[in-house]
């Protein structure tokens, strides 16, 4: 009997859509989950694939989703997104905002899955994190807070469920080229607000352009990532693309002074 894996955050073009389409060929009874059906694309005549409409945001839709899914073998938290400027700009509800996404909306799904799988003695949860669950960048803070929340979460939950059968991994990607940055919410200096930070939001931005300068990762490369946790599963994180595992060797190798210098020169920062 083929395993059932419920994936959130499925829409075309993104990271859930390619896993689902992945693990269905591999013959996964697969539940891609999505807010809005219609954003499913192909993945709504995909064999294997059931799309369920689910906002990782409402307990009742997390509910009403798992009724309709049954049993789930391996969960895929992947659902995110990102709200984008300077912490000073920010406020509480911008705060919230966030965490009801990356921090809240997995948190659902765990709780819900987890009394299955520990009673089965067996079940892989896989939380999609990023290279911003290990080092935090200006302008990013509240979603990098999110994904440190994430990965706190994930080391806990690995120790807590792992005597049970149950595995847990982190997948962290670094740049993809998937319309996630077009889905960002941008706050004071980023939505082009007169700002004290306009001035350093250019800087970032021309340095993050010269980082990327050999092109981001591909929806497939995370999914395949997301399928070796799955099948193999013999580490806890997996970085995913060349600037994900440039900066985790860096941060292993320098003291954070020494990464930040690094880094500095790295992007030719002058903020």
């Amino acid at each position: 009997m083929s395993k059932s894996v419920l994936i959130t955050g499925c829409s075309t073009g993104g990271i859930g859509h390619a896993t689902a389409g992945q693990l269905a060929a591999r013959g996964y009874n697969v539940f891609a989950t999505v807010r809005n059906a219609a954003r499913a694309g192909d993945l709504a005549s995909t064999d294997n694939v059931t799309v369920l409409e689910l906002d990782v945001r409402e307990q009742a839709s997390v509910d009403a989703a798992l009724a309709q899914a049954g049993e789930i073998d391996v969960l895929v938290n992947n659902a995110g997104f990102e709200v984008w400027g300077p912490l000073e700009e920010m406020t509480v509800d911008d705060l919230k905002d966030q965490f009801e996404t990356n921090v809240y909306g997995p948190f659902r799904l765990m709780s819900a899955v987890t009394p299955g799988m520990r009673t089965r003695q067996n079940g892989v949860i896989v939380n999609v994190s990023s290279i911003a669950g290990r080092v935090g960048a200006p302008l990013n803070g509240l979603y990098a807070a999110s994904k440190w929340a994430l990965e706190a979460l994930s080391e806990s939950l690995k120790f807590e469920l792992g005597h049970f059968g149950i595995r847990v991994h982190l997948i962290e990607p670094g740049g993809v080229e998937t319309p996630f940055g077009e889905n960002r919410r941008l706050v004071g200096a980023a939505a082009g607000e007169e700002s004290p930070y306009t001035e350093m939001l250019h800087d970032w931005e021309k340095g993050a352009e010269k980082l990327a300068e050999g092109g981001g990762s591909q929806p497939s490369d995370v999914a395949n990532a997301i399928i070796e946790a799955i099948e193999i599963g013999d580490k806890f994180r997996y970085p995913v693309g060349p600037d994900a595992n440039m900066v985790v060797a860096a941060l292993k190798s320098l003291t954070f002074e020494q990464f930040e210098q690094a880094m500095r020169q790295q992007m030719g920062l002058t903020w």
